[in-house]
């Protein structure tokens, strides 16, 4: 396990970009992260990872600097995200549980 501080309403605003896709900022996860986030087939996980890992892969995917087979499907979907939502949106989904 691990403890991340994040600042105060971080799980909530992370929740709602994560659930809705925060009213066009983005898409909800659970469509190719599955329901949990816990990943479908090829689509990893996301749910109880590292806040600093998600933010980090997030992050790079936004600049162009991670280019797995589907980062390019990740692209428009970062594409509007500010530091302050990407923190938000790994903070949420390290707060879930992970798949066993």
């Amino acid at each position: 396990g691990y403890t991340a501080y994040v600042p105060k309403g971080a799980l909530a605003k992370g929740r709602e970009l994560v659930t809705s896709g925060g009213n066009g900022k983005t898409i909800a996860c659970a469509l190719c992260h599955g329901d949990k986030l816990h990943g479908v087939g090829v689509i990893p996980g996301i749910a109880g990872r590292s806040p600093a890992y998600v933010g980090r892969q997030l992050y790079d995917m936004q600049q162009g600097t991670r280019r797995g087979a589907m980062a390019h499907l990740m692209k428009p979907v970062v594409a509007k995200l500010t530091s302050e939502d990407i923190l938000n949106i790994a903070a949420y989904a390290a707060s879930l549980p992970p798949a066993r």
